[in-house]
């Protein structure tokens, strides 16, 4: 049976995080993006998270607590391509959101995130709203949507709950 966990990001997961980013080039990530991961990598602004696939970084995602804003905004996210539709994705979001929610010190109502035009329907079908969409908002030229989930509408149970659905999803597709 395969080994699932989720747990926070480790140094020794740095060069298995860097290959997850380089699998995601360049349909996802631009070329230039790199040096600020590993920038977020040797000073992460908040708890960061990996999925680990028989011990092994397969997926790789974290937040931070805007203090002075009522709001956590997630960083990176992303699953190795291999992964891709494997439900990794959905298993790190709600781990994440569970984590805000638990976790986020002040107490934070919304998560925010910045994304592609290509994966903001993803956050749509996970209960995020847009709330803006910016044309050329990325230094790249690409379109930036920026999404909110507002953490006052879903109990822990319910984020809990479906961490623990997308988690057996990802264990029948791997």
């Amino acid at each position: 049976m395969t080994d699932i966990t989720v747990r926070p990001y480790d140094d020794a997961d740095r060069d298995a995080v860097l290959a997850i980013f380089d699998s995601n080039l360049p349909d996802y990530f631009g070329a230039g993006d790199r040096e600020w991961l590993v920038e977020t990598l040797d000073e992460p602004d908040g708890p960061a998270f990996v999925v680990a696939i028989d011990g092994q970084a397969a997926a790789f995602g974290g937040y931070e607590i805007w203090e002075h804003y009522n709001k956590a905004l997630l960083f990176w996210g992303m699953a190795a391509r291999r992964y891709h539709g494997s439900g990794l994705g959905r298993l790190l979001l709600f781990e994440r959101l569970r984590h805000v929610a638990v976790h986020a010190r002040p107490v934070t109502r919304y998560v925010t995130v910045d994304t592609s035009p290509q994966v903001a329907p993803f956050f749509l079908r996970c209960g995020f709203e847009q709330t803006a969409v910016w044309p050329e908002g990325y230094r790249s030229g690409m379109t930036m949507h920026e999404l909110r989930f507002d953490l006052a509408q879903r109990s822990v149970e319910e984020l809990t709950r479906r961490r623990d659905e997308a988690l057996a999803a990802v264990r029948r597709a791997v």
